[in-house]
């Protein structure tokens, strides 16, 4: 059974204002939570990824757009266009920045990949509804979804998604230390 993070994205990705301002062939990056007024949000941020037949990797182009839904109602409160608004003028927003798979996850089978990806999902659930009633992550939580967004997330998009919710990405996904 999908997860409710699952179910929100391809509601999202069915609304009109996506429909209309969002290429269907966009990918969708990893969301984030946004608090205000006591109530969470959840921001999809939408990235380029054109697919050709045959090819055995996908490239990637950083994020041109979000998305921001009330998580319990699934209420589209805020389109983003991330080409008027850049949240990080250093970064590079116009070529491609990587490819799909990333090493970490190349050597997965699809079933594999599939299968941590429903885990995070179901983990994803978790943080929203623990935000959004105040409640404490159970012990090992944050290392375990940390571990699953380590391993899933593109590396050649995390920078951009660092610009987006840097507060975010520091608590759940904190910088590698350099060796």
């Amino acid at each position: 059974m999908p997860s409710k993070t699952e179910e929100f994205i391809k509601t999202i990705r069915k609304h009109p204002v996506f429909t209309s301002l969002v290429a269907l062939e966009a990918g969708t990056g990893w969301p984030f939570p946004v608090r205000k007024g006591g109530r969470v949000y959840v921001t999809l941020p939408f990235f380029g990824c054109p697919r050709v037949a045959n090819q055995k990797e996908t490239p990637l182009y950083p994020p041109f757009a979000t998305i921001t839904a009330a998580w319990s109602t699934g209420l589209i409160v805020e389109y983003e266009n991330l080409r008027f608004r850049n949240p990080w003028p250093e970064g590079k927003w116009d070529e491609q920045v990587g490819t799909f798979p990333h090493p970490a996850v190349a050597g997965l089978t699809v079933g594999d990949y599939k299968a941590k990806r429903a885990e995070l999902f179901a983990m994803y659930d978790e943080l929203f509804d623990t935000l959004e009633s105040g409640g404490e992550f159970a012990d090992g939580w944050t290392a375990k979804f940390e571990a699953l967004l380590r391993l899933l997330i593109e590396p050649s998009l995390e920078p951009y998604y660092r610009a987006l919710a840097p507060k975010f990405f520091d608590r759940f996904l904190p910088a590698a230390v350099a060796a």
